[in-house]
């Protein structure tokens, strides 16, 4: 019954990444041409993935301090941000920092935390990208183990 989109299980496994998007592009050429290597790259195909992507993505696992890792994605692309662009217009992408946050329904745990300091301020607007957030619950406790809801 629980198994919704929300419900993620029994762990925290928090990570944000940062990626180039759209329906069809070369994957190899937005590699070589920031010299970083993707963490995964999805290919369009039917009926899915619906786009093409290539992500740099950053564990975080149940640490709840994203914003540290917030600054280490910063780290790594903010040195390419006239790169980044010339392949958003050469290839008509878009680019985007997506955070994938599980957040633990025990109450004695925190939060996770994040915040957007002027750094990452200029970094988005300089580049273009969206930020999209999914939020999902994790029962590290087993409060829902037994529920028949």
């Amino acid at each position: 019954m629980w198994q919704k989109l929300t419900y993620s299980g029994k762990e925290c496994d928090n990570y944000l990444y940062f990626s180039f998007d759209a329906e069809y592009f070369d994957t190899k050429k937005i590699t070589e041409e920031l010299n970083i290597e993707p963490t995964s790259v999805m290919i369009k195909k039917e009926p899915v993935p619906k786009s093409t992507a290539w992500k740099y993505q950053l564990d975080a696992g149940s640490e709840i301090d994203l914003k540290k890792y917030l600054a280490k994605l910063i780290d790594v692309f903010e040195p390419k941000i006239d790169i980044i662009n010339g392949l958003k217009e050469k290839y008509n992408l878009t680019t985007r920092i997506q955070f994938v946050i599980d957040i633990d329904i025990n109450p004695e745990t925190s939060t996770p935390y994040f915040g957007f300091n002027k750094r990452v301020i200029d970094f988005l607007a300089k580049t273009g990208s969206e930020v999209d957030f999914d939020l999902y619950k994790a029962d590290t406790i087993g409060l829902l183990d037994n529920y028949d809801g």
